[in-house]
């Protein structure tokens, strides 16, 4: 996904929300790091998304041949798809596992050679209706580093098709003068639903040094403060590999956070944040993990080295979703790239793929109601 981001430009201004922080530390716990990911299970995937529903899944992405790729995993026991036909196999036409084929009225028809992408989707379902969450390039950008917005669109059925709203939903911080139309930027958008029914919105902000923030929404699925709402801040640059560096100096001006994932982890009744630190293109993309003792924080962050780093043949690992099965299973799915076909190399293979696959794996945590105890860990 053919994205740039400013750094460090702006750092946001203390919020109210933050005064929670300031309450005794959450316990850490006994996480593991530097895992390497596990074997991929689908073709040309990114940005996964997993909307579960009942005893169904459902799997999203960013643009790859589809505007928005889904299919309904039947299994994550196994490859859902290794190849364009295989994706393409289960549907007739085809077209019918793209989720939102209608470009939203505010994204730039042309940012990407000429068409249009839709990146890091995000998908929940809102009484009787299925909304989708989106990142996408607003037209009228004057920062083409910090162009993306948030969108939402509307479907009666899980796969869709969603129907965009007119307007993006949230844009980050006020712009400054002269600066983007809306705001100065957010992307990567992740609802996330707490045990008590209340959702809240995680996000990316653009020209900012606090990079992930969270964001409470109405029951309806909208934000009380609008396009231009403050977050609170969960995480922002600390360690050396956030900045997508193989040293031991953090360079604030270099990388991101992004594609910050929650899920509620019911034995020590806490929160556990899954985060992508450095350059999505480059081999030195990682995965950050923090607690947390609410969706809205105080968190506390891994210092020790990334969650979970390159290896196996794979580089780039990040993008992660952590999500809860019916069952109450803790799963995740992220993707990474084949060494070597990071960009600029990731020239198409033969049968179109560009060499970034999607990973899903289990959640294993003690079982403890001592969060300090607890050990964190994917396995197979």
């Amino acid at each position: 996904m053919p994205r740039r981001r400013a750094r460090a430009l702006v750092v946001a201004p203390a919020l109210a929300l933050l005064a929670v922080a300031a309450t005794a530390c959450t316990p850490l716990g006994s996480p593991a790091t530097r895992q390497t990911p596990a074997a991929p299970r689908v073709w040309d995937a990114s940005d996964p998304a997993v909307l579960v529903v009942g005893t169904d899944a459902y799997l999203f992405g960013s643009t790859n041949n589809k505007k928005v790729p889904v299919r309904q995993v039947q299994a994550f026991d196994g490859s859902l798809a290794d190849s364009k036909a295989a994706w393409d196999a289960v549907y007739s036409p085809a077209s019918q596992n793209d989720a939102m084929p209608t470009r939203p009225a505010w994204v730039n028809p042309t940012r990407f050679g000429g068409t249009w992408h839709i990146w890091a989707p995000s998908a929940v379902k809102i009484g009787p209706n299925y909304y989708l969450y989106f990142a996408a390039s607003r037209s009228g950008a004057t920062d083409t580093h910090n162009d993306q917005c948030i969108g939402r669109a509307v479907a009666s059925s899980p796969m869709g098709p969603y129907s965009p709203g007119p307007d993006p939903l949230y844009c980050g911080l006020p712009a400054e003068a002269g600066s983007n139309p809306w705001g100065r930027g957010a992307l990567d958008p992740e609802v996330f639903r707490a045990p008590g029914g209340d959702l809240f919105l995680l996000v990316s902000m653009s020209r900012t040094e606090d990079s992930i923030g969270v964001l409470p929404l109405r029951s309806d699925g909208r934000i009380p403060g609008g396009t231009n709402a403050r977050p609170t801040t969960l995480v922002s640059k600390q360690f050396p590999w956030h900045d997508g560096s193989d040293d031991s100096t953090l360079n604030r001006s270099q990388g991101t956070l992004e594609n910050p994932s929650m899920v509620h982890e019911p034995k020590t009744d806490t929160y556990l944040l899954f985060y992508s630190a450095g350059r999505w293109d480059s081999a030195y993309y990682n995965t950050g993990f923090a607690r947390c003792a609410t969706p809205t924080g105080p968190c506390t962050k891994q210092s020790d080295g990334p969650f979970l780093k390159s290896g196996n043949g794979r580089t780039g690992v990040g993008g992660l979703t952590a999500f809860t099965m019916s069952d109450g299973q803790l799963r995740v799915a992220y993707s990474s790239w084949k060494a070597g076909k990071e960009p600029p190399n990731n020239t198409p293979n033969p049968d179109g793929s560009l060499s970034r696959q999607t990973h899903w794996q289990r959640i294993s945590v003690t079982d403890t109601s001592s969060a300090s105890a607890q050990s964190v860990r994917l396995v197979d």
